[in-house]
């Protein structure tokens, strides 16, 4: 068993977003799955981007805007959103508080790339 205390993931911070490294190749020896809980100020926004693997993201507290390939749509606490494999997406805080959510998905990078973008000074002690 193992398990991961928000307090000492890896993280890391850009664009108003903090994005903890939950379950991965690199915090667990997880083969087949990443997850990760990001925090999103107010007005922060996660850039568009894609990559091979699918992802699906949860809402645990607040609301902002998604964009999934053509698509853009409103989200809020409660909804769970599908993101297939290569589409472009992204998420901006529209509310007032902090947007909160899970991703879970196929391991995108590996143990190297999961170090440079999650470093380990990025640990809280």
């Amino acid at each position: 068993m193992h398990i991961t205390n928000i307090k000492n993931t890896r993280k890391y911070s850009r664009d108003n977003i903090v994005s903890h490294l939950l379950v991965s190749e690199l915090s667990t020896g997880a083969r087949h799955i990443t997850t990760t809980l990001v925090e999103m100020d107010v007005n922060g926004h996660q850039h568009l981007h894609s990559h091979e693997t699918e992802q699906s993201y949860f809402i645990i507290k607040g609301k902002g805007l998604m964009n999934v390939g053509d698509e853009e749509c409103e989200v809020m606490k409660g909804d769970s959103i599908f993101i297939p494999s290569n589409a472009v997406h992204g998420l901006k805080n529209t509310g007032n508080e902090k947007l909160v959510y899970l991703s879970a998905g196929s391991p995108p990078f590996g143990r190297v790339k999961e170090a440079e973008f999650w470093p380990l000074e990025n640990i809280n002690r």
